[in-house]
């Protein structure tokens, strides 16, 4: 008699038992999430604990819709099993609407690709990218996912027994990159202008070397080739005399635009000493009367960034006063007050509408005041009205006290 052959058994398929397991996390979530769990017995190494959920109160979901960042469980597949309050306000869309729905459906359409293959990757490891969320209105919200994976049931049984399954579902943290990426755009925006107005700059010295000193220098020339031609010894000392007189005007002209550039006085005495001798220099060259008043802590220890920061803005004020105030006095303040070097600066001239200079980008400077600034972290606050003089206070964080530039 021949024995029967044994039929060959089906292995079932773990889809279904997927599915149950998914639906009964999910209902466990959403159990804590509505303040319907008092505790939860976790199995481990040690055995099955108990933890009590705290206070009915404060359940765990206030701390999931409190996160600055937001928050999904998705399935294998990508579909949202579970997504906090602020993923509803990234993703622009109600949080009923997104459960179920395929997490790659949020993302720019050209991303999605990607993306799928950033969910196969970032199965049984961690990984992180920068995507585009996309909403209704197809408008993109950078933001940065960082994926973990979360194992279903593999802790092991009471007593060290085998894992029930090793299944996983996914972890996504959202973080929204768009005040990042504005403050990226602003920074760079401010580097450009400032090398534009360092070229600007450099134009304006490159005219007056030849327009100015150029021209001295090829007058002083000229006049030497005709001292030698000059027999009278009475006319060569007329003409040795007015050439002195060109050399001292140019040498002056040399000093100005040197100081202009860069003050020796910044680096050898500090900022104090140099926004003394500048406010002296002003107030003898244009005949207005200046009070300049310097904080005792104001030492040469500042950082030279700061120094050199705040010298410049005070040279900017005050060719401003002189070419557009019509003033009789300034008031000038220098002085630290606890982290920040505060600079203030007050005229009693004809002042002007502030808030339309800055939207039409005046001549005065103000923008590149402000850049100048900003790339300190500083502040500037600017008050004029017409008829009731300008008033300019800036603020700068004093930085490292003790770093002095290297010459």
């Amino acid at each position: 008699m021949k024995p029967r052959a044994r039929r060959r058994q089906r292995r079932p398929s773990p889809v279904p038992g997927l599915r149950a397991r998914l639906r009964e996390a999910e209902a466990t979530l959403e159990a804590i999430r509505a303040g319907e769990v008092d505790a939860v017995v976790v199995s481990g190494p040690g055995g099955e604990r108990t933890l009590a959920i705290e206070g009915a109160t404060h359940p765990y979901h206030v701390l999931l819709h409190a996160m600055g960042d937001g928050a999904a469980l998705l399935a294998p597949d990508g579909t949202i099993l579970f997504g906090n309050r602020r993923l509803g306000e990234i993703a622009r869309a109600p949080l009923e609407g997104l459960r179920g729905t395929r997490f790659q459906q949020l993302v720019a359409p050209a991303e999605r690709p990607s993306l799928e293959g950033f969910l196969r990757k970032g199965a049984g490891q961690h990984s992180a990218g920068e995507f585009a969320l996309v909403d209704g209105d197809a408008a993109a919200t950078p933001v940065w996912i960082a994926l973990s994976t979360i194992p279903l049931g593999a802790y092991p049984g009471v007593n060290g027994a085998e894992p029930r399954n090793a299944d996983t579902i996914h972890m996504a943290i959202i973080t929204d990159l768009t005040e990042r990426k504005r403050a990226e755009a602003t920074h760079l925006g401010l580097m450009q202008r400032l090398i534009s107005a360092e070229d600007d700059e450099r134009r304006r010295i490159a005219r007056e070397l030849h327009d100015e000193t150029g021209q001295s220098l090829t007058t002083l020339l000229v006049g030497l080739r005709s001292i030698a031609d000059i027999r009278a010894l009475t006319k060569a000392r007329t003409v040795a005399k007015r050439l002195r007189e060109v050399a001292a005007h140019t040498v002056d002209d040399v000093g100005r635009l040197a100081r202009g550039l860069h003050p020796a006085v910044l680096d050898d005495k500090g900022l104090a000493a140099a926004a003394r001798r500048h406010v002296g220099d002003f107030a003898k060259s244009f005949g207005i009367v200046v009070n300049l008043q310097v904080g005792s802590t104001v030492s040469r220890l500042l950082s030279p960034l700061v120094q050199t920061t705040v010298y410049r803005i005070l040279q900017e004020a005050l060719t401003n006063v002189a070419r557009h105030a019509r003033a009789q006095s300034v008031a000038v303040v220098l002085k630290l007050e606890g982290p920040m070097l505060e600079l203030v600066i007050r005229d009693d001239g004809i002042g002007f509408d502030s808030a339309a200079a800055m939207r039409e980008r005046s001549g005065l400077g103000l923008h590149g005041m402000r850049e100048r600034v900003a790339l300190l972290g500083g502040s500037v606050e600017i008050e004029s009205r017409p008829g009731q003089g300008t008033k300019i206070h800036v603020e700068i964080p004093a930085g490292t006290m003790g770093q002095r530039a290297s010459h």
